[in-house]
């Protein structure tokens, strides 16, 4: 059997982490400032937080830890208090985070175990975080005069960035409960920007950033080992493939350079900040209530980005707050929005926030509220760029390690299981490591993998099943890897790609395959899938979708072959008698539609289809017998080992590898005409939706082998997303709503699946 193209086995991001929190290491144990027990910090603004956060939290008062130190603090109000005090490794300040839960929320056995002590009243009445100002005369020199005055700044020798005044005022952050496609994240706050700033009137463009940073990030080789699509570079497209990280660098490189006559520096937004600029003072969806005018979004883009400046600027004169490219901002990321006076949410955290959604995603998503976040070293992420500030007063930058309690100090080993004993190692010491007889020295994580360096000159990429990977910590033994890596407050569906890579089991399938494939009596290709397992669904339950999608582990204990392609117009006609479909004639302007993907098929359709291509001579004499597969074999195929939400990567790359209602001019195209994923497989992703065999039903709990679906039902399932709706649907993992088997529609096909691995060819 032929299998995909390997890339190593899978290591564990943490490895990653280790190695970048090594560089932060303390070379003496700091000592934790005496906290007052039972008593509310002063100045912090407790944070509510769910029941299994405060769990977590909870069970770490008393362990040691250098960095951090956890206190409970007790009741009061029917809450539970807890303070979480950091010390930052790049400042050596300490910070408090206090969390509370509602106690009737909390089960029954936890919370008749807290200890009852009660909470004692606030010393003082605490006061927002606010930047501090480096003075009246600085702000003076440096502000403007009214709302959208432009004035420009040399961000580099010769290179100048216009940027608009946005005054100082204060305004609601977030969304109504009633805004259509609105996140519980979005739950308003009142903001007071005490002094106005100064934002780039676009995002950075490519050139810009090549002035700074002497390179553009889009010249190398893009995700997933592809070039950049061509249409996505150009020096006045915006800057994207860049990390918070990076642009931390691209700030200090242009703040090293920038005059000093006014005491400005550049800097990130906060996220007030860029909301605030955003709003210009709209308090609606979108600016001007037209989303159109002023975003690039995913019914306009094309999916390839566009030079700054061309859709209409908001009221203040900035253009692309919304669309085009998610932002970085300073904050770190929390569910809660941070409000106050001057609010930036400083807390230690590996995820950094992203505003103003971007080219790929749908209108709701490019709303002034629409907020996100990655992880802050994130770089190979091509929806991301980068607007900047300048601020008459100097911006508190924190960097901290991915996750303090990984300094390398107090780690002593990480182990890995794999399924045999070349897969499995061990990692004692922060600065490298063996797998097998190779030495690795260096570690890059990015938006789906960690990149090792060999000691040679050689560049390997490796993954391993965080699931079977655990990290030892002196005087505390050996913890799993994923609680550690849960950075966020809260997954979501913009998390999910995270959390399937850190929830990946390893596949049979990743080892090399023979089989190249057969074609049959009817000239249709059919590519061989080996047996093996998978991480099935997606995590989350999609927008649109009707089934959970709760991932759990699948075995598929057969080979079976599917078909490289969607079944053509052409092909039903020959062994059918007619063609059904929608899409030819008038309907694609009188071109040949007999490559399309044949629609307007049910399920029964199909399934008699495979009957008949099964009774043909050829087909009969060679013992071919010819079905609907799975959807567990159906996602398995899609995914090709993949470790994204799609079988090709990111949402980023949706256009080179499938018809959607971005790319398709509203009608189905010639199948093969994109990219194949690893396996070989075509429009997987978009184009018509498949039938496939299983009724629907919600996925069963726990690890299944071989499911074929409920024993009965009314609807039956389809998958992959179609030249309707927008590539999000289309994910490996997403299950939109079955369909009564007698059902036609000119957006659902089908492919075939071949049972027996013994076929000869």
């Amino acid at each position: 059997m032929r299998r995909s193209k390997s890339l190593g086995e899978i290591i564990v991001m943490a490895l990653a982490l280790i190695c970048l929190a090594s560089t932060h290491a303390q070379t003496t144990a700091p000592s934790k400032p005496a906290t007052n027990e039972n008593q509310l910090p002063a100045g912090v603004t407790p944070k509510r937080v769910s029941p299994a956060e405060f769990k977590k939290e909870y069970a770490l008062i008393g362990m040691p830890q250098t960095m951090h130190s956890i206190t409970y603090l007790g009741q009061r109000d029917g809450r539970s208090y807890i303070n979480h005090r950091s010390k930052s490794v790049i400042s050596g300040k300490w910070s408090d985070r206090v969390i509370y839960v509602d106690l009737a929320e909390l089960d029954a056995k936890l919370r008749d175990s807290l200890p009852k002590t009660e909470m004692n009243a606030q010393r003082k009445e605490a006061n927002p975080d606010t930047v501090d100002a480096a003075g009246a005369e600085a702000y003076a020199k440096l502000r403007g005069s009214r709302a959208g005055e432009e004035r420009e700044f040399e961000i580099a020798p010769g290179v100048k960035m216009t940027f608009c005044w946005c005054p100082a005022g204060e305004f609601l952050m977030g969304s109504l409960p009633s805004e259509e496609g609105r996140e519980s994240r979005e739950d308003q706050v009142k903001v007071i920007l005490s002094k106005g700033f100064w934002i780039s009137k676009t995002e950075v463009t490519q050139s810009q950033w090549t002035a700074v940073m002497g390179s553009n990030p889009l010249d190398g080789i893009g995700p997933y080992g592809k070039p950049h699509p061509e249409k996505n570079k150009g020096p006045n497209l915006p800057i994207v493939g860049v990390s918070w990280d990076d642009a931390q660098v691209f700030m200090e490189k242009v703040n090293a350079k920038l005059g000093t006559e006014d005491g400005g520096k550049m800097s990130l937004p906060t996220e007030a900040q860029y909301e605030y600029a955003a709003r210009a003072g709209e308090t609606g969806m979108y600016p001007g209530g037209n989303l159109d005018e002023v975003a690039w979004h995913d019914g306009n883009s094309g999916g390839y980005l566009k030079p700054v400046g061309t859709k209409k600027a908001n009221a203040w004169g900035l253009h692309d707050m919304n669309g085009s490219t998610w932002e970085w901002v300073q904050d770190c990321y929390y569910e809660e929005l941070p409000g106050g006076t001057d609010p930036m949410a400083k807390e230690i955290g590996a995820d950094r926030v992203i505003r103003g959604g971007c080219l790929f995603k749908e209108a709701t998503r490019c709303r002034l509220a629409t907020r996100s976040y990655r992880w802050q070293g994130a770089s190979q992420c091509f929806s991301i760029g980068v607007r900047i500030v300048r601020n008459s007063w100097p911006v508190e930058v924190s960097k901290p390690a991915i996750d303090p309690e990984i300094t390398g100090r107090n780690v002593s080993k990480i182990t890995y299981q794999g399924s045999s004993p070349e897969k499995s190692f061990e990692q004692t010491g922060p600065k490298s490591w063996v797998s097998g007889e190779v030495i690795y020295t260096e570690v890059k994580r990015n938006e789906w993998n960690v990149y090792l360096k060999r000691a040679t000159a050689v560049d390997e990429r490796v993954q391993i099943d965080l699931s079977q990977t655990k990290i030892h910590f002196r005087g505390q033994g050996p913890k799993v890897v994923l609680p550690i890596l849960s950075a966020s407050r809260q997954l979501s569906a913009t998390a999910e790609a995270a959390i399937e890579q850190a929830r990946l089991s390893s596949a049979e399938s990743s080892a090399a395959q023979t089989d190249q494939g057969m074609t049959n009596s009817m000239g249709m290709k059919l590519v061989p899938i080996a047996k093996g397992k998978l991480q099935m669904g997606s995590g989350v339950k999609e927008v649109g979708a009707w089934h959970a999608e709760p991932r759990h582990e699948v075995t598929l204990s057969r080979d079976y072959y599917l078909g490289a392609f969607e079944v053509t117009q052409a092909q039903y006609l020959k062994v059918m008698g007619n063609n059904p479909s929608y899409f030819q004639g008038e309907q694609v302007n009188g071109v040949d539609s007999s490559n399309h993907p044949v629609e307007q098929v049910s399920w029964d359709d199909a399934v008699e289809f495979c009957k008949r291509l099964s009774e043909l001579p050829e087909e009969r004499a060679d013992g071919r017998v010819y079905r609907l597969p799975t959807e567990a074999e159906w996602e398995y195929a899609c995914r090709a080992g993949s470790i994204a939400p799609f079988g090709f990567g990111g949402l980023e790359l949706a256009d080179d590898y499938g018809w959607f209602s971005s790319n398709s001019q509203g009608k189905s195209h010639p199948v093969g005409r994109k990219d194949p994923n690893t396996w070989g497989l075509y429009d997987m992703h978009g184009n018509v939706m498949e039938w496939c065999s299983d009724w629907a039903g919600d996925y069963p709990e726990g690890a299944v082998s071989d499911p074929t679906g409920p024993k009965e039902g009314d609807l039956r399932m389809k998958r992959g997303g179609d030249w309707m709706r927008p590539a999000v649907l289309g994910k490996s993992g997403c299950r939109m709503n079955g369909f009564p088997p007698d059902t036609r529609s000119n957006y659902v096909g089908f492919r075939v699946a071949l049972s027996s691995p013994e076929v000869s060819k």
